[in-house]
């Protein structure tokens, strides 16, 4: 027996997951429908195998508030994303994600396109709190003429972050870095505690940076 198949046996005894699961994990590689290095960096460190692929999906730079909820568009938004990439590889298990800001006043907002936007985000988050949702998509193939029982898993996840003071310098000299580009809300929480900003989170902090992991990993486990 090699040692795959001893670390796969290891693995059902001690998290008790489903033949399906099994097979998932040992047959099919997952596709991240996302071109995010953080959520990439978040799967890696959970040990999942897969491929990064940009969807062909125009994800909208602000989201329309539809009178659905905030958790509600996420979804949609990242079952959007995972559907695009589906429809090229339809025989690959798929993960999609999709991060909003709730602001301070309650409106939604996205991932700025200027400068000028991700500062206009940021200063109406400083000594307050904001809100950051992300909706996550799986989509399941069938596997050697298995089919899953749910072929399509949605949940999301809601973080609570406040920001409390940043000068105006601080923020001018992190927007002309160019590092809000491609962020939800125009910053990315690792990176700005590791500059020193005074942001706090309560709640999960993957959910922050965009792959609510507790919850995607327990859900890879049930499978």
């Amino acid at each position: 027996m090699n040692s795959l198949c001893i670390s796969v046996i290891l693995l059902v005894l001690e998290l008790n997951i489903s033949p399906f699961a099994v097979k998932m994990l040992t047959i099919m590689k997952w596709i991240l429908a996302s071109q995010s290095p953080r959520r990439r960096q978040l799967l890696e460190q959970a040990g999942v195998d897969f491929d990064a692929i940009n969807p062909p999906f125009d994800d909208p730079a602000h989201p329309e508030d539809t009178g659905a909820t905030a958790e509600g568009i996420a979804m949609q938004l990242s079952f959007q994303k995972a559907l695009s990439v589906q429809k090229i590889h339809p025989d690959r298990p798929i993960i999609a994600a999709d991060t909003l800001i709730v602001m301070p006043d309650q409106t939604l907002a996205g991932t700025p396109t200027s400068s000028e936007q991700a500062g206009q985000m940021i200063r109406k988050m400083l000594n307050t709190a904001h809100w950051v949702v992300t909706g996550v998509t799986l989509l399941l193939p069938e596997i050697q003429g298995q089919t899953p029982e749910n072929k399509r898993i949605q949940f999301a996840d809601r973080a609570q972050v406040t920001l409390g003071n940043v000068s105006n310098s601080d923020l001018d000299a992190y927007l002309d870095t160019g590092n809000w580009q491609g962020k939800a809300g125009g910053y990315n929480l690792f990176d700005r505690q590791a500059a020193g900003w005074p942001v706090t989170v309560n709640g999960d902090q993957t959910t922050v940076v965009g792959l609510p992991m507790a919850i995607l990993m327990q859900h890879l486990k049930d499978m």
